[in-house]
């Protein structure tokens, strides 16, 4: 076998890759530079030969990987050489320094990135994670070793048949979770396509099977009715004035069985396998000309063909960010509905491989350099692969302002996301919305044609519980930079305010122990005992004030503890050793707060947990901050179960909708029927929408249902929540 590697099989290897190149490298100048930088590269790999089972001389794979950059990709001379090279200073002695020497800074450089891209799958260990973190980093300065990287991988997996079947699922993993998105939003459609399905048929078999049992059981039926549509599709279109031509496009197994799954639909109810792609020639420049066309096209067919209520989509006026333009649509033909696009000639090559000779600038690539400019270069490099994923993976809805301009958001965005999009201020103090005259809570989930207008308040802030409700990198990045900042500051705060209380207490030679933190927390409304050491260091409690305060508490608890030892009746709630490992009763016996981020009462699904001072807190299982407890303090935290003789506790409820007259009077007429002690009631009314907030004292969860399902039948909105700590 070692004939492979002589002077003839090296000559006719060359031969055969420089005749597949484009006719743009057909020329001497070109030929000289790519001979001598193939003929480094079979040099340095010679002897070596490929893993799998036909074992063939390794430099086919760069050449293959050559072959695809220019040919399927659309790069120039410089990305070829590149991937003739590419493997070279990761497998063999040769060094950065040595690509440099002999073929240049830009060529080093692509081969420099991409010798560090390896594995990037298991975003759990950073060292895999931050070679993707430098690739991405990289793209804006030169994306070429993007796509060189995605034709390796595309090389890789149309030859890895006969590699061991973990290795299998290991790249093929990888490509899915981070090539394919890349490959997308590069506009590479063929590329993404077959790598997305080869990649498919790997990490899941058995879906990959069915899906492809589908595809072929009903390949006969499935072209005999592609056939008859695109001849009377043809029929019709010679009424038109313009030059059109038909073509079929097929899409993933992988897409149509992703739709599957999310739909619940079966393979012939999807109707996402394939589309008739209409492509029409123009002689003009003038973009609202071109539309028209597009529209004078989709008018002819859907005048012979019914359209699909609510299926067109209008990517002419709002092109997909990776360069896709065409009006979108579906028809009824021989009962199915058919999909229709209808686009430019040079629309068609973009949608192939993301650009066209007469317009090369890929609208892919732009759109991916300012996605990466949204995200935390200084950031973990795990979350960076999750934000880059979540912006290239997200389908997108457009909705709009009460001007009736369109903001572009991804599915699942939510009012708080509108109000990120607009301005940074407005997402910081959103308070809800309307829309169609209708209030909405921030959290409302929105839809295309959905017209926002956000309403803001100076006294609502960010929480955590607000990162549970965002799909927008902008709203995720801002609420991430914001709680990031605040949280040092606030340890630092903590810090500085406890070591000041212990001096104030050192000083004046007094034991603050449980019991008084207790009731200090208590007394001030606080949520723990680090807002009383933040409100010292801040001022916002005076020394003076919190010494006089210690000392009443003291005297207090010396006199119940006398009392208790002398058989009296009054008692003082015990701070008491928690065993973590069982429920923890909660009695009046028990000192215990409940927390104010979720206000849980008794009959709730609760947790308890204790902070650094050993009181203990009570938050509904739900509540955002129960859920970090339990990840970051799981020992110290336990169920609870609720005694009998608790007394009454506060629980406000919040309220919104259309003010009316005699909304009000409605209100009290029926908490006063109901029995229930009021502690507070406040509202207040902007251009005829009401929002407030009534604080009721309730034995138990039971009342407050029954509290609430009475308010629904008179206020358009109610919720329990006074704070956005639950999700």
């Amino acid at each position: 076998m070692e004939q492979e590697f002589n002077e003839e099989y090296k000559v006719a290897l060359f031969e055969s890759f420089f005749a597949a190149l484009p006719a743009s490298f057909q020329s001497e100048g070109i030929r000289s530079q790519l001979w001598t930088c193939y003929e480094f590269a079979y040099e340095a790999h010679k002897g070596v030969r490929r893993k799998g089972g036909n074992h063939d001389p390794y430099i086919t794979h760069p050449v293959a990987v050559a072959i695809i950059v220019a040919n399927e990709i659309g790069l120039g001379v410089s990305a070829v050489m590149a991937a003739l090279l590419h493997d070279v200073v990761e497998d063999t002695e040769y060094t950065h320094d040595d690509i440099e020497q002999r073929f240049g800074n830009t060529v080093a450089n692509i081969v420099d990135g991409l010798t560090k891209i390896t594995n990037v799958y298991d975003a759990k260990q950073n060292a895999q994670a931050n070679t993707f973190k430098k690739m991405l980093l990289g793209i804006p300065h030169d994306p070429r070793v993007a796509f060189v990287k995605i034709a390796d991988r595309i090389h890789n997996m149309r030859t890895i048949e006969d590699m061991p079947d973990g290795t299998r699922q290991i790249k093929a993993g990888e490509n899915l979770y981070v090539y394919v998105p890349l490959a997308d939003q590069l506009g590479l459609y063929d590329v993404k396509n077959e790598l997305e399905d080869l990649s498919f048929k790997y990490v899941n078999p058995v879906a990959y099977k069915e899906i492809t049992y589908y595809v072929d059981s009903s390949v006969d039926v499935r072209n005999d009715l592609m056939s008859h549509f695109k001849l009377d599709l043809m029929r019709v279109l010679v009424n038109t004035s313009h030059t059109c031509k038909l073509s079929v496009i097929t899409k993933s197994l992988f897409q149509t069985w992703t739709v599957m799954q999310n739909t619940g639909k079966s393979f012939s109810e999807v109707n996402n396998y394939q589309a008739v792609r209409i492509v029409f020639k123009h002689d003009t420049e003038d973009p609202n000309a071109i539309i028209q066309m597009h529209y004078n096209i989709y008018a002819l067919v859907i005048s012979h063909f019914p359209e699909k209520s609510g299926s067109k989509r209008d990517y002419v006026i709002s092109p997909k960010k990776n360069g896709f333009k065409a009006l979108v649509f579906q028809v009824m033909y021989g009962g199915n509905w058919m999909e229709v696009q209808i686009l430019t000639e040079e629309n068609d090559l973009v949608a192939h491989r993301g650009y066209s000779p007469s317009h090369p600038t890929r609208m892919g690539l732009d759109a991916l350099k300012n996605n990466l400019i949204k995200l935390d270069i200084n950031g973990d490099a795990v979350d960076l692969i999750k934000r880059f994923r979540s912006l290239a993976t997200a389908s997108t809805i457009l909705v709009f302002t009460p001007k009736g301009d369109i903001i572009e958001l991804p599915i699942g965005s939510t009012v708080l996301d509108f109000a990120f999009a607009i301005h940074d201020k407005m997402g910081q103090h959103c308070l809800a919305a309307t829309i169609e005259h209708k209030v909405v809570p921030i959290n409302y989930e929105l839809k295309t044609t959905d017209q926002v207008s956000v309403l803001t308040s100076p006294s609502v802030k960010p929480n955590p519980g607000w990162m549970e409700f965002v799909a927008s990198d902008k709203a995720k990045q801002w609420l991430d930079n914001y709680f990031k900042k605040n949280n040092e500051i606030l340890k630092t705060e903590a810090i500085r305010g406890k070591q000041m209380f212990n001096d104030l207490m050192s000083r004046n030679r007094i034991l603050a122990d449980s019991n008084v933190m207790h009731k200090l927390i208590v007394q001030y409304k606080l949520i723990d005992s680090n807002e009383l050491y933040q409100k010292i260091a801040r001022g916002e409690i005076l020394l003076d004030e919190l010494l006089e305060s210690v000392k009443h508490i003291k005297q207090i608890i010396d006199g119940l503890r006398k009392k208790r030892r002398k058989g009296g009746e009054d008692k003082i709630p015990l701070v008491v050793e928690i065993d973590y490992k069982k429920p923890l009763l909660i009695t009046n016996d028990i000192a215990h707060i409940l927390a104010s981020c979720c206000c849980p009462i008794p009959g709730d699904n609760a947790l308890a947990c204790t902070d650094d001072e050993g009181i203990v807190f009570i938050h509904r299982k739900e509540c955002i901050n129960a859920k970090k407890l339990a990840a970051t303090r799981g020992k110290q935290t336990t169920k609870v179960v609720w005694g009998d003789d608790l007394d009454p506790v506060y629980a406000p409820i919040t309220i919104q909708g259309s003010d009316r007259k005699g909304m009000l009077l409605d209100i009290a007429s029926m908490l006063c029927n109901s029995g229930i002690n009021v502690k507070s009631v406040n509202l207040e009314v902007n251009d005829g929408i009401f929002d407030g907030s009534i604080g009721v004292m309730v034995k138990n969860a039971s009342v407050l249902d029954d509290i609430i399902s009475k308010l629904a039948k008179i206020v358009v909105m109610v919720s329990r929540r006074n704070s956005d700590s639950l999700r």
